[in-house]
Parts: C-alpha cells; structure tokens; sequence
C-alpha cells in the first residue's frame, strides 16, 4: 500500500515538473488587433499611442506591445497591435490588467478608433524560417493571406511543410514566418509573413532562385508540380498587403 502510494505520489510530481517545464518554453500564441482610425485623427491617435507606450513602461509590463501600420491594400491606413509567444494560461493572469488596459486605450486613444477586431494566430515555428539573431521586427513586412478550401487543411499543411523541408534542403535564402487563425475569423486562414529591411529588398534578386526551381531542385520535377498543385488546389482566396513596423508607438520593455 506504502508503496503504490509513493508511486502515485512520484507520479504527480513527474506530471506537476513536466506541466512547468512546458509553461517555460516560449508560447506560439499572436494576439492581434486590427484597428481602424477614424478619418482625420491619425495624428491624436498616434499621440495617444505613444501615451499608451509610456504607461505601460510606468506599469513595468514585462511584454512588449508591437505596432505596425498598413501601408498597401484594402485596409491601407489600419494599426495592427499585437503581442506574440503567449501561452493560453498568460491571458489569466495578464501583467496588465484586461481593465486597466481598456480604461487606458480608451482615455488616450478611443475616441479616435472607429473599431477593433481581435484575433488570436498561433505560430508554427517547425515550417518558419525566421532571420536568425533578430531582436525585432523588421521595417517592413510582405503579408499574404491564404484562404484554404473546407476540408483541403490537410492538404495545404503538407504542403507548405515540404515547401519548409525544401527551402532547407537547398539552403534557400528566403525568410518567412507562418502564423494559422485560431479564433476570431474564417476558418482556414494562414498568414505567410516575409521580412524586408528595405524598399529595394522587394525586388527579384537574380542570385536566388525562384520558388519552382527551388523545389525543382530539392524534390525533381514531379513533386514540385505535386507541392504546386496541391496548394492550387486547397485554396481558395490569397491576399496581399505590406506593413510597417512603428517602433516609435510600440512598447519595447527594456532588457
């Protein structure tokens, strides 16, 4: 009896130790506002977000609270706000009160945002390639937005993975991150997020392959008309737009 209870005892410690050491590891979780200004008052909002910057340094927040600005598509003019590696159980016990937060937004900055959508991404760190020794957001951003067909999820995971397995196999240098929706959209939505540091960093660069023969040459022909196809075929809208980071209203906690 001693001891079946000690094993249970060890038992729930190993799970209890093991529960920890997942609370640790960096979350995946993206918190995301998307925020539309009302027509004539972006300066006060800008004002007001610098504001906000300011109290949550004067309230110590542990995270940073990240700004962009859209510069290029339908929502041209739109904020985004994010923060990024949460775990679920980070949004109970928040640095920042959900109230204290809200009643500072709207002190400094609601009367000039005509609407907010929340949406929560989970990034997916095993097909990313993200530029290495980054401490930040770059300055800008190539957004694409993939719309995947009802029940072809499976078959766009697949493929974007080889498309990962590929890119690593030939040492392809092209960063990108994938983020999916976990809530507050349309099913099936996944967000192909590539970095430029520059204007002229969007150009074709003749000294890197173009994405079909970058396949090509991992896979042969065959499987990288079968990677094309299948993505062809799971989706069902694709969208584009650019953002720009604004370091000058995000929220950077010192190191």
């Amino acid at each position: 009896m001693k001891l079946n209870r000690l094993l249970s005892v060890f038992g729930m410690l190993l799970l209890i130790a093991g529960s920890l050491a997942a609370q640790e590891k960096p979350g995946t979780l993206a918190s995301i506002e998307f925020q539309k200004i009302k027509n004539g008052t972006v300066p006060q909002y800008e004002a007001g977000r610098k504001q906000k910057a300011a109290w949550h340094k004067q309230q110590n927040d542990p995270l940073p609270l990240l700004v962009w600005e859209t510069i290029s598509g339908d929502n041209t003019g739109d904020f985004i706000v994010g923060r990024f590696a949460q775990h679920w159980a980070d949004y109970d016990k928040p640095a920042v009160t959900d109230e204290a937060d809200q009643a500072e937004f709207e002190k400094v900055m609601g009367a000039y945002v005509e609407s907010v959508t929340l949406r929560y991404y989970n990034f997916l760190p095993k097909i990313s390639n993200p530029p290495s020794g980054a401490t930040g957001p770059v300055k800008f951003s190539e957004i694409i937005i993939f719309h995947v067909r009802y029940g072809k999820d499976s078959d766009f995971r697949s493929a974007i993975s080889r498309v990962y397995d590929a890119s690593q196999k030939t040492k392809w240098p092209v960063n990108f991150e994938w983020y999916a929706l976990v809530n507050g959209g349309l099913t099936g939505e996944y967000v192909l997020s590539i970095p430029h540091n520059t204007w002229a960093d969007f150009e074709d660069k003749p000294d890197v392959k173009p994405f079909r023969d970058m396949l090509k040459e991992a896979f042969g022909q065959s499987e990288a008309d079968s990677i094309v196809d299948r993505i062809d075929h799971s989706v069902e809208k694709e969208t584009s737009e650019i953002i720009k980071f604004r370091p000058d209203l995000s929220y950077l906690p010192a190191k």
